[in-house]
């Protein structure tokens, strides 16, 4: 018996590291005024308390679709641990109670958010940060971008 502990010690495979989850980018149009933003400003934004960026120019805000990790780290890390049923009461009051113009729009995939943040001027979203398209613009969160230590979105 000791002779098969010890052959199981040596020709075992080694143990592995928990992989780490990949990132959440935020991007926006490339025409948005921003480059960076504190993380209780992007709560802000995505709470509809802000909806501008500069100017005249709108937010069109882009919810990853339900079961997603996008939508898992907006729920968490923006909402501040909402559940799905928390996020949706929340939106359900703004629009009623407080007057709010539109809710986020649900994208169907990370693809479809960053084809409507391409074609949307103002549009902001929730992606992968390893599959970020071209033609979009990708946002610093306090001072930090996806993959950096410290990056408050993982």
């Amino acid at each position: 018996m000791t002779a098969l502990l010890i052959a199981t010690l040596l020709f075992a495979a080694p143990a592995r590291e928990p992989r780490m989850a990949t990132p959440i980018a935020v991007i926006v149009h490339e025409q948005v005024p921003v480059d960076d933003l504190s993380l209780p400003e992007l709560r802000r934004i995505f709470r509809g308390e802000r909806l501008f960026w500069a100017g005249d120019l709108a937010i069109t805000l882009l919810a990853p679709p339900r079961g997603s990790r996008e939508r898992e780290v907006l729920l968490d890390k923006v909402y501040d641990r909402h559940s799905e049923a928390e996020y949706q009461q929340y939106w359900i009051n703004k629009l009623f109670d407080n007057g709010a113009q539109t809710a986020p729009k649900i994208t169907g995939s990370p693809q479809m958010s960053a084809g409507l943040v391409r074609e949307i001027p103002g549009a902001i979203a929730l992606v992968p940060a390893d599959r970020i398209p071209r033609g979009v613009k990708v946002l610093r969160i306090d001072g930090r971008s996806p993959g950096q230590a410290g990056y408050p979105l993982r």
